[in-house]
């Protein structure tokens, strides 16, 4: 029962309507893209490769040794020498901050296969590494990691 001032609450069939035809636009066009799983996963494995490539460029300028990178297999790898920093076979760096060094589930591929980071932070050579559908560029006069 209404009282004289009193509004009664609740809510217009307009408003009931357009609350509904929000909600259908929302699940056709968002909620795909939540259960689409491949796409995240994708997108965490070139981050954490974007990262893993801008470490060993840091790294190498910091501690002014050559940083390797190798990329097969699904897997990728720093490496510094081992005995000092201008001879000696290349070892895996275990103290680095990402320990997976395993993409599993998405595609990584790069060319060339490995590359090295000097003392200036400069790349051996120009390479595009592929990650899934994505792509990163390292430019070989700078050792810019062109990641988006």
């Amino acid at each position: 029962m209404l009282y004289p001032g009193q509004k009664q609450a609740g809510f217009t069939m307009i408003e009931l309507v357009v609350l509904i035809l929000l909600l259908g636009i929302l699940s056709v066009f968002v909620l795909p893209r939540f259960v689409d799983f491949d796409t995240f996963r994708t997108r965490a494995a070139y981050d954490e490769v974007a990262g893993a490539v801008r470490y060993a460029q840091k790294l190498a300028v910091a501690s002014g040794c050559e940083v390797q990178v190798v990329i097969s297999g699904g897997s990728y790898a720093l490496q510094q020498h081992s005995t000092d920093c201008t001879s000696g076979a290349f070892s895996t760096i275990v103290n680095h901050p990402i320990t997976s060094n395993n993409v599993s589930g998405v595609s990584l591929s790069s060319s060339p296969n490995s590359f090295i980071f000097d003392a200036m932070g400069r790349s051996s050579s120009g390479v595009t590494i592929n990650v899934g559908s994505e792509s990163l560029t390292v430019i070989a006069e700078t050792g810019y990691v062109d990641a988006q």
